[in-house]
């Protein structure tokens, strides 16, 4: 049991760490999963903790993201076999964030004799910040039912609630290992972290109060979702399906009534999949029929140049009259969805996943003005990119104009199946109303689309798979924050001090810091 036992408080750090998450929604696990993993590593060398957090993190991320399988079979035309491969792959991939850590606080512990309750929510953090991710994932995240404490995301990101959820696992443990080995009570540490969520909790109450009175005096703008509840693959079998779909869905008597009085009509991303040409300034007008309202709609644009076409992933927003008022388009492209990594150096490769597309990533960043307010647009999960987010948002802040009113985001999360994923997309993309105090309208094919509150709260949503009308009012909002100010500084902060004490660890080492005072009387 000496032997296995540690691989199983690994494994039962991971379980606990996907069941805590989004979509399981046990959320108060988050606060303890660490636990397992602290005491499996206590006695191990920096290389076996390194195995026992990968172990940790591979359960933990495939627990959490299962439904990479229904991604690749959808969206890449693999089948289930080498979906599963590629899920296995994916969450050994995400799961080295749990091995650097491991090994990163073990390390540190053996050579300098440093406690995990102040080393580990440093290089979590930190670690958070820099492991590059396809789909970013922040374990900050799942304590979005807590709003007062979500509320630092205005100074700190979303990485300040992951900050404070390490350092209570750590804390925790701190203390049931020192009542293990019979130590004083670290009546210091608990006060440290007492004060660290008292801060937090307290800053939380105060903004909602503040930021609910902003809102409640805001001007606003009603808008109106279309979801038609149809998967993406349809498309292919014939493009103008989606289009038809929310066009009738636009037009049907639900929608008219909803449709009252509203500003702004939103359809999700690729309604229409044909390529318009971004030449046009006025589309036909029998493309929208009798839709009398102005329309943000996803669609995919395309321009002739000396290499040939170019096409993008965009936004267009027309107004009643069917004149073209912006297009944006997408920046951040899905891998092995929208491109091929290396396909422009070895172009067979899209030969062999037939349902890649080829776009060119967009370089637009500035808001679309309209009927005297302006807003931000951002497409799919662009959303869960905080600085993407933010550069948008700050665009033109150099030419003396003020931020957007509202964040629009257009998804289309249909290859992720009827699992946890858009759940787990919103809410994320939710932190992004909490940094810029401003709404986030989000529009997507097969749900969900939400509203959500300068506050991050979800105020209306929709279901998933479902054929859904949305509508609501907006509040136009103002001011900045400090996150807009100074972006991720907290995530580039905590990443120097990480780096700067794993170097004093690599090159100086403690005289009294081998394994058996470190691990059983630190």
């Amino acid at each position: 049991m000496k032997t296995v036992q540690p691989w199983l408080l690994a494994a039962l750090s991971g379980i606990l760490g996907f069941l805590g998450y989004i979509g399981y929604d046990l959320f108060y696990l988050e606060w303890i999963f660490l636990i397992p993993l602290f005491r499996a590593i206590r006695v191990q060398s920096p290389g076996r903790s390194f195995y026992l957090g990968w172990l940790a993190g591979t359960i933990a991320y495939g627990g959490g993201t299962y439904w990479f399988v229904h991604l690749l079979t959808a969206f890449s035309g693999m089948n289930f076999f080498f979906g599963l491969i590629g899920l296995i792959l994916f969450a050994a991939y995400y799961g080295l964030l749990f091995a650097l850590f491991a090994w990163a606080v073990s390390f540190m512990r053996q050579r300098k004799g440093w406690g995990f309750w102040w080393t580990a929510p440093l290089i979590w953090t930190a670690l958070e910040n820099l492991y590059p991710l396809v789909f970013p994932v922040y374990i900050g995240a799942s304590q979005y039912s807590l709003i007062p404490l979500t509320q630092i995301a205005d100074i700190t990101g979303i990485l300040g609630i992951s900050f404070l959820l390490i350092s209570c696992n750590a804390t925790l443990y701190h203390l049931l290992e020192s009542l293990a080995d019979r130590k004083k009570i670290p009546f210091r540490e608990m006060a440290v972290f007492g004060i660290m969520i008292a801060v937090a909790a307290g800053y939380g109450f105060f903004r909602i109060r503040q930021i609910d009175r902003e809102t409640a005096s805001a001007p606003r703008k009603k808008v109106v979702m279309v979801q038609a509840g149809l998967g993406e693959a349809m498309k292919y079998k014939d493009p103008w399906v989606f289009f038809r779909l929310h066009r009738e869905m636009s037009l049907e008597p639900a929608a008219q009534k909803a449709s009252q009085d509203a500003d702004l009509m939103i359809w999700p991303e690729s309604v229409i999949a044909v390529p318009i040409s971004r030449s046009l300034q006025k589309l036909p007008g029998e493309l929208f029929g009798d839709i009398d309202i102005p329309i943000l709609f996803g669609t995919i644009t395309a321009e002739r140049t000396a290499g040939g076409v170019r096409k993008y992933t965009s936004a267009m927003l027309i107004d009643e009259d069917d004149h073209v008022l912006g297009v944006y388009d997408k920046r951040i492209l899905v891998p092995f969805g929208e491109y091929v990594p290396l396909g422009n150096l070895f172009p067979a490769l899209y030969k062999w996943s037939p349902y890649i597309s080829r776009f060119v990533p967009g370089t637009r960043k500035t808001p679309f003005s309209f009927q005297g307010y302006r807003f931000s647009v951002n497409i799919c999960y662009e959303d869960l990119f905080g600085g993407v987010v933010r550069e948008n948002m700050c665009a033109d802040i150099a030419s003396g104009n003020p931020l957007p009113h509202m964040i629009v985001n257009l998804t289309n999360d249909s290859w992720y199946g009827d699992t946890i994923e858009p759940m787990e997309h919103l809410v994320h993309a939710s932190f992004r109303a909490i940094e810029h105090r401003r709404p986030l309208v989000r529009s997507t094919n097969t749900g969900i689309s939400a509203i959500v509150d300068p506050v991050g709260r979800i105020q209306k949503r929709t279901g998933q798979r479902t054929r859904e009308i949305l509508a609501g009012e907006v509040p136009m909002m103002t001011g900045r924050t400090i996150y807009s100010y100074v972006g991720n500084a907290f995530g580039i902060l905590v990443s120097c001090i990480s780096v700067i004490l794993l170097g004093y660890s690599f090159f100086y080492k403690s005289q009294n810091s081998d394994m058996k005072k470190t691990v059983f009387f630190h």
